[in-house]
């Protein structure tokens, strides 16, 4: 290569991150293929890109090796200033090649002149020479002369092939990376460093620097020997986050060990900013962050610190393309904190962002603060502080009514991540309904041109729908989220692991069947690929396998109750002491039947089960086990959500049943009656929630011989059932129960009412036999506009009908008022 294509290749690597956010692959390749810089087999390649960023990505990594082509650099130039768009983009397109072409390309160490600390007086002096060797004999003088010219001319061919070798070093930095390296050797590290970011300058490598990242070399050879392409193309990925993850923890050391020019910030550094503008391979990272953490070094601290300094000298009135990549860096880095675990750390950095913003009444800045609301509403939802989640969802609202209030605010404010934060709100404050309200909005107003929150979205109408018991649309739902999290973001991605956790939360509280288990088993070997290390997604896939074994009655062995166990230590090890979310590890409601009792899971009913199924001497240890686990999570959920909650109520009914099974009857009975007043306080008389609360109080009383206390109870859920179109077992069970119960009272007429309605009610709700296999969920979605105009078909129906309605009524009064008039 000339010198020319070295520098080109340069200049795409140092703004490759800009060209990636910016150009779009359609815009340019034609012009690209018609100068034969991209053939048809480079399409290929770029095509098989997940994301328009992505295939930006391998468009210009492709790109990067076609010095053979001649003026390749001229022909992808004249294709961005050119570009297949409209006015808007193609301006900045050429604002791009502006950037492009003003990037200074320095040599090494030029940046750092050595007569930089040297005052302007003293670089007038002459140069200071050694005195001449004396002369003793004229022919040693000549051949020391000619040994010093000698020596003089090796030194500066030494010097000149030492500063070769550095840029050829250099430029490797440009050249894709290939399958040939094997991903998890180690290499030696270069004896410099290139470190740019406001600046760009080679820094010698401390010589005593030893790297501590740990490779995880099982996991790279499950993935090379795996013969599936998703696994083949997280190798590749995961060959590109070692070597990132690895330049990162080099430059942190050289920040630290203050090596690099003063004014350095670590957060503005090239690599920090690849990093954070690639959110589809955050994942990759935790499993290096977690093994240098245990050698106590905490690369994420030092960027948050380093954001805060930047932010802290920041002054957004000014405006530019400063504050905006700033602010821009700036929730890239919160959402990475949050995905990693650093709840605090992203809400700190959230809150220096937010108040660096208030300082500027700009309306550029009404749409980031906008933003920030909302993203710090999502940081509380998935830490559990929902009480925090209300000021922040206030704050959200001030500003929405401030845009909207433009005349053009109408169009620039998308409000669908609000709803949808909102409706996990409600979810877990235990209003169904509310919570159903807002998904149907967010659902109405997502789009396939935001992949990210159309999956979040779907995700949790899958929750909601779930709660109200919309079973046939919580079904469709959970297989079109599955299905089009693959084809968005692909099979080794956590939106997709997200959807089949979701899918699983939904088998295991409708379908309950052996097929559900093949998908849990399936879905938490998916997070173990993905992560590569232990994260809280996986203990949550263990706990859909457990409670996946447990829908259907699978005793033969403990399995169930070590993928319990498992899932809560992984919890308990990841999350600080007391964290709202261990309940979900001690208990979870559900409703699966096993003959005439109703279950809540996981760790506790897990011990319940074992203790079932155990001798008497275990019997007794594991059900003592299981009340100190419950009691646990009955005083986490009581702090956080309050002693009269949804939460409190189902773990009272928890610790009930497993004073039952240890044949304390008054202290279960309390506690049982306790949750259901408990839901009573807070739910409706139709809440499903407290259907299955009275039912499981209801069928406690029959098994104990309190048949009228029964009868109440089961008449009171049978009363308030609303119709939801499927069978569901334990409803059954809850006539059959309350028509035995009858009998034995010789209530035979009463008892041959229930009767009937039973009749009528297996009539109406048919038992779903659907199988979903794990094939039928990995089919080619439709679009989500078409999903969405058949999901609401019933709705638009309804409202067609009811504002036809309406019209004929308005028409009938104004008839009569004109008959009056005459």
């Amino acid at each position: 290569m000339s010198g020319i294509d070295k520098q080109n290749l340069m200049r795409l690597r140092i703004n490759r991150i800009a060209l990636v956010q910016e150009i779009r692959v359609e815009h340019i390749i034609r012009h690209l293929m018609e100068n034969g810089v991209v053939l048809e087999e480079d399409l290929k390649k770029v095509e098989k890109g997940t994301t328009p960023a992505d295939k930006s990505r391998r468009l210009i990594d492709l790109v990067a090796t076609k010095t053979n082509v001649q003026d390749w650099y001229q022909i992808f130039r004249e294709a961005l200033q050119n570009p297949e768009a409209d006015q808007e983009v193609k301006r900045r397109y050429r604002e791009l090649v502006e950037f492009l072409d003003n990037t200074v390309i320095h040599r090494p160490n030029s940046q750092q002149s050595k007569f930089s600390n040297f005052s302007e007086k003293s670089a007038l002096r002459l140069p200071h020479y050694p005195p001449l060797p004396a002369i003793n004999n004229r022919d040693d003088f000549i051949v020391t002369t000619k040994m010093d010219v000698l020596n003089l001319d090796d030194r500066r061919k030494e010097k000149h092939k030492e500063r070769m070798e550095e840029m050829e070093k250099g430029m490797k930095d440009t050249i894709p990376e290939t399958n040939k390296i094997t991903p998890w050797s180690h290499e030696y590290m270069e004896s410099q460093t290139l470190v740019k970011g406001y600046f760009q300058q080679w820094i010698p490598t401390p010589e005593n620097y030893r790297s501590l990242i740990q490779v995880p070399e099982d996991h790279f050879q499950a993935l090379q020997d795996s013969g599936l392409p998703e696994d083949k193309m997280q190798l590749e990925q995961e060959t590109q986050a070692l070597e990132k993850i690895r330049k990162l923890e080099l430059v942190a050391v050289m920040s630290r060990r203050k090596l690099l020019p003063e004014g350095f910030e670590l957060c503005m550094c090239d690599i920090v900013h690849e990093i954070l503008h690639n959110p589809d391979q955050y994942h990759l990272y935790f499993k290096y962050l977690k093994a240098l953490q245990v050698a106590e070094v905490y690369l994420l601290m030092d960027v948050v610190k380093s954001f805060a300094s930047v932010m802290s000298n920041l002054d957004p009135s000014k405006g530019g393309d400063q504050t905006q990549q700033t602010v821009k860096i700036g929730f890239h880095l919160i959402d990475f904190l949050a995905d990693f675990g650093y709840f605090k750390e992203a809400e700190l950095i959230m809150t220096v962002l937010l108040k660096v913003l208030n300082r500027s009444h700009n309306i550029e800045t009404w749409m980031s603060k906008y933003k920030g609301f909302v993203k710090l509403m999502k940081l509380r939802n998935m830490n559990y502080e929902f009480r925090k989640v209300q000021s922040a969802y206030n704050l959200a609202i001030e500003m929405t009514w401030q845009i909207k209030m433009m005349s053009f605010g109408q169009d620039i404010i998308d409000e669908t991540e609000l709803f949808t934060e909102l409706s996990q709100l409600m979810f877990e404050y235990g209003s169904a309904s509310s919570s159903q309200g807002w998904i149907q909005k967010a659902l109405r107003m997502s789009k396939e041109s935001a992949p990210e929150t159309l999956i979040n979205t779907l995700c949790n109408a899958v929750i909601s729908y779930c709660a109200k018991w919309m079973i046939k649309k919580a079904e469709q739902l959970a297989i079109f989220t599955v299905r089009k999290a693959a084809q968005l973001f692909g099979k080794r991605h956590p939106l997709y692991l997200k959807a089949l956790l979701h899918f699983c939360f939904f088998s295991n509280e409708f379908k309950q069947d052996k097929t559900g288990v093949d998908t849990a088993k399936y879905t938490l070997e998916t997070a173990k690929k993905i992560y590569g290390c232990d994260t809280i997604q996986v203990a949550l896939a263990h706990r859909a396998l457990c409670k996946a074994m447990l829908a259907v009655q699978t005793f033969d062995n403990l399995a169930y109750y070590l993928h319990a166990t498992e899932g809560l230590k992984l919890a308990r090890a990841l999350l600080p002491e007391n964290h709202p979310m261990l309940y979900l590890f001690l208990h979870t409601s559900g409703h699966t039947s096993n003959n005439s009792r109703f279950s809540y899971l996981i760790l506790a009913t897990a011990l319940q089960w074992k203790a079932l199924h155990s001798s008497k001497a275990e019997q007794e240890a594991t059900l003592n086990q299981a009340e100190l686990e419950c009691k646990e999570a009955l005083d986490i959920v009581s702090n956080h959500y309050g002693e009269i909650s949804l939460r409190t109520g189902q773990m009272c009914l928890l610790l009930g049943q497993i004073y039952s099974k240890m044949d304390k009857i008054l202290l279960a009975e309390e506690m049982l009656q306790r949750g259901v007043m408990y839901m009573k306080l807070c739910q409706s008389d139709s809440s499903n929630f407290l259907l299955l609360a009275a039912a499981t109080l209801g069928t406690f009383y029959k098994i104990f011989d309190k048949p009228r206390e029964a009868i109440v109870m089961l008449q009171d859920v049978i009363k308030n059932l609303e119709p939801v179109g499927m069978y569901l077992k334990w409803v059954h069970v809850c006539y059959e129960h309350l028509i035995s119960t009858l009998q034995s009272l010789n209530r035979n007429k009463e008892a041959d009412e229930v009767q009937i309605q039973l009749s009528q009610w297996l009539r109406d709700n048919k038992v779903n036999d659907h199988v979903i296999t794990l094939e039928e969920l990995h089919t080619a979605p439709e679009s989500y506009s078409k999903f969405m105009d058949e999901f609401d078909a019933w709705d638009k129906a309804a409202k067609k009908i009811l504002s036809l309605t309406q019209a004929e009524t308005a028409g009938n009064l104004k008839v009569e008022n004109i008959f009056q008039k005459k």
